[in-house]
């Protein structure tokens, strides 16, 4: 792996915001852990998880230390480069990835596999997609959020026109179909509304928040950003996928466009791609709405998670008692209680998927149906190690994708140009 720490060192120092814990501030003898929730439900089960690892530790201290999401990785990389590092912590996968190439991460794998107790095979197949390398292991998931659909009922049944659930029922529910279900839709919205709002609102943003939009749109079409390390998103396939929204946003009027404001939740959009810990926003809605998986497409039927992991950073002052507490976070009596909040990769708890979830803004049948599949045979995007340099690369390309008039395959052949060298730059 090569060595890109004195990036970070370069970040002017940063304090870190508020904190929670087993005792009031943080001394030498106190193990802390980084978290980007302010949810003070999640905050209070985590201090009590770790009161009870305090318990059965001697009572070591134990801190969890909360630090604004925008902000998180800024921040606790200044705090890596200044020789002030928490012990261990919550990365998204593509920051998980970009630390483990600067040898920021310690491997945890050893402490994972040589504890009969901890049940690693318990894990989903694709659980460690961005979190192994090799034998290496530098963090674990302690969420796999499968995307899926959320639709405004009240909209399709005043259109007379059949709904995302009714179309999956039948296999017919695909992106070709909602780019032509939606022209019909559109002009019974009512104005300043559309039909597809991306994920978050966030297909003209920053590749990372971006992607949850495109993977699930590319998989669906049979294409990958790469294959190895070749950049494949000039492919046939790609350009139909990316084709197909670009007519939707740029053509049909379908898509939320850039620069507009639209919010699904708001009830200003009819469908949007979503995740369980967005659901919430449900709460108050004055439209009945409904779940469906991704739309399908002629490669396959998309399953993509989403996923974010705790890991143990090498500068870490209590090593061996951070991988205990990540060890404890993530086995099977934590990560059931953790999973009201974020949907576990444990098989075991996923076999109580309809207890654990009883109550949910996600109904019964949508928690079998598409929760848990999404989880057992859902694939994460594999962030190659140069993730942050293509990203960067990538952008401007992504940027120029969604200009009316865009010509999307040679803007697509453009982006393999950018990117396709750092694909087959080694880590």
């Amino acid at each position: 792996m090569r060595k890109r720490w004195g990036r970070l060192a370069a970040v002017s120092a940063v304090a870190l915001t508020a904190a929670c814990g087993i005792g009031d501030r943080a001394g030498a003898d106190t193990v802390t852990m980084t978290v980007w929730t302010s949810n003070q439900e999640q905050l209070d089960l985590l201090n009590r998880l770790a009161g009870e690892f305090s318990a059965q530790h001697g009572g070591t201290p134990v801190r969890i230390e909360t630090v604004p999401q925008a902000d998180y990785t800024t921040k606790v990389s200044v705090r890596l480069a200044g020789g002030d590092p928490p012990d261990l912590g919550w990365l998204g996968a593509p920051d998980a990835v970009g630390m483990a190439a600067t040898e920021v991460l310690a491997d945890v794998g050893p402490a994972l596999r040589e504890d009969p107790t901890y049940r690693l095979d318990d894990f989903v197949p694709s659980a460690f997609t961005n979190w192994q390398d090799g034998d290496a292991v530098y963090g674990v998931p302690f969420s796999t959020s499968p995307f899926f659909v959320v639709y405004n009922r009240d909209f399709f049944s005043r259109a007379g026109l059949p709904d995302p659930a009714e179309l999956a029922a039948r296999g017919e529910w695909t992106w070709d179909r909602l780019a032509a279900l939606a022209r019909e839709l559109q002009p019974t919205l009512p104005g300043g509304s559309y039909v597809f709002q991306s994920n978050e609102g966030s297909l003209y943003g920053p590749l990372p928040v971006s992607w949850p939009t495109l993977d699930p749109l590319l998989r669906a079409y049979g294409a990958r950003f790469a294959s190895g390390d070749q950049c494949t998103m000039d492919s046939p396939e790609a350009v139909r996928a990316i084709a197909t929204l670009h007519r939707m946003v740029s053509t049909d009027g379908t898509a939320v466009p850039p620069g507009a404001q639209a919010d699904f939740y708001a009830g200003n959009a009819a469908l949007t791609i979503t995740q369980l810990s967005r659901l919430s926003q449900l709460e108050g809605a004055k439209f009945r709405y409904g779940f469906a998986p991704l739309p399908a497409g002629p490669g396959e039927q998309p399953r993509v998670t989403g996923q974010a992991g705790l890991v143990v950073f090498q500068q870490a002052r209590h090593r061996d008692l951070a991988i205990e507490f990540l060890k404890f976070l993530t086995s099977e009596g934590p990560m059931r209680e953790l999973a009201r909040f974020f949907p576990p990769p444990r098989r075991s708890v996923l076999a109580d998927a309809a207890q654990v979830y009883a109550g949910n803004a996600l109904p019964p049948d949508a928690v079998t149906d598409i929760l848990v599949p999404g989880i057992t045979e859902g694939q994460a995007f594999q962030y190659p190690r140069t993730w942050p340099e293509i990203k960067t690369a990538a952008q401007p390309v992504f940027d120029e994708l969604w200009v009316p008039g865009a010509n999307v395959p040679q803007e697509l052949s453009e982006l393999c140009g950018e990117v396709g060298p750092l694909l087959r730059e080694k880590g």
